[in-house]
């Protein structure tokens, strides 16, 4: 009998390694076993489940914010706006700007390119 042993160098596993990462967190039972049903109606395991959907959460998420939908009132609004002839910028906008050039929104730091 010939028994094939496959060795993985520290290399070889610290490239795999950074091939992954990892997100561990804890939730109550009851979360846990409604997705492991979840995964299940699906035929998928619990990791494959979890990481699909937290995946497609993430898009919805990132979608939503880096999108602005308008109807054709607020289209029109915001078209007159940026046409519409001031002296200077309001309080509000002064504001928005400054906020903006520190990178801090409620929720989100930016990252500004000079």
């Amino acid at each position: 009998m010939i028994v094939k042993a496959k060795i993985r160098t520290k290399a070889a596993r610290d490239q795999e390694k950074a091939r992954q990462s990892r997100l561990n967190f804890r939730l109550p039972p009851e979360i846990k076993n409604r997705i492991a049903r979840a995964a299940a109606l699906t035929g998928r395991d619990l990791t494959e489940f979890a990481v699909a959907t937290l995946n497609e959460k993430a898009d919805e998420v990132i979608e939503r914010h880096d999108h602005i939908l308008l109807d054709s009132k607020e289209y029109h609004f915001f078209l007159d706006s940026l046409s519409a002839k001031t002296d200077k910028p309001s309080d509000r906008s002064v504001a928005a700007a400054e906020r903006y050039r520190r990178g801090k929104r409620k929720g989100v730091k930016y990252h500004l390119v000079d």
